[in-house]
């Protein structure tokens, strides 16, 4: 029987993580940050800043911001489409693998009772599994597609952490928001669009 092949590829997921990091230089006081968010127009990219779920700052993102933000968006757009392929080769999988695990079941079954496993059902076995391994083989070019592209984001997702962390301090916070013009924050710190140092993303 062939060994099936299981691929794990990174991939930009926009979820709810906590990562860890660091406090703001000058922490703000509620009020201070209550006024500063008043100030900022709502048709803005802006950025918060959380800690222990609680708003410490927001400010609007800057030109250099905005670009790379938007290159991680257009990124997860991206592989939200090389994924589509990967839809069509688990239901193109499903039933051989339920096929899989019933034989599976019926070879256990035999060895428990100390039979020597029927050929015609280890035969069965091995096609199926052939099976399976030719459907994975056949979508091999898609899913290195998503590998690399995999890798990219990384890249990108490393360079625009970079540049909204830079005026932030180790320890001071744990979680950042992104909000896109006219969105409004929304109270609960689980929900939104986050970004996470592991570069990991979240939208809940």
């Amino acid at each position: 029987m062939k060994n099936i092949i299981h691929v794990v590829v990174p991939v930009l997921l926009i979820s709810a993580s906590v990562w860890a990091a660091a406090p703001v230089k000058q922490p703000a006081s509620a009020a201070q940050n209550q006024q500063t968010q008043s100030q900022i127009a709502p048709d803005l990219h802006r950025l918060q800043v959380y800690k222990n779920c609680k708003l410490l700052s927001e400010r609007p993102l800057n030109a250099n911001e905005i670009s790379q933000w938007q290159q991680l968006q257009q990124a997860e757009l991206k592989m939200a489409q090389l994924e589509i392929p990967m839809t069509q080769m688990q239901q193109e999988l499903k039933k051989h693998e339920t096929q899989m695990r019933e034989l599976s079941s019926q070879i256990e079954q035999q060895a428990a009772s100390r039979r020597i496993p029927d050929e015609e059902l280890l035969e069965q076995t091995r096609q199926v599994s052939d099976r399976i391994q030719d459907i994975t083989y056949s979508y091999q070019g898609d899913i290195d597609a998503i590998s690399s592209h995999g890798e990219q984001i990384g890249q990108v997702a490393d360079a625009f952490s970079k540049l909204v962390t830079d005026g932030l301090t180790e320890g001071s916070y744990d979680q950042l928001r992104v909000l896109q013009p006219g969105e409004q924050s929304d109270k609960s710190c689980n929900k939104g669009m986050f970004f996470s140092k592991n570069l990991r993303f979240s939208k809940n």
